[in-house]
């Protein structure tokens, strides 16, 4: 294997992982968001039967 495959292979390598990483990445933003959203559904439902509001 010559230097410029294996340069090449490394740098196929690094580009797959910053794509899973960058991926992940938004995966978990994606189950933030949702999840911040039911917290604050939940929230308001309470302060209304409580009779305070948010």
């Amino acid at each position: 294997m010559t230097l410029s495959e294996s340069l090449l292979i490394a740098l196929f390598c690094m580009a797959v992982v910053f794509s899973v990483l960058g991926i992940l990445w938004a995966v978990i933003r994606l189950f933030s968001a949702t999840i911040m959203t039911i917290e604050k559904k939940k929230e308001k439902s309470f302060a209304k039967k409580r009779g305070t509001y948010l």
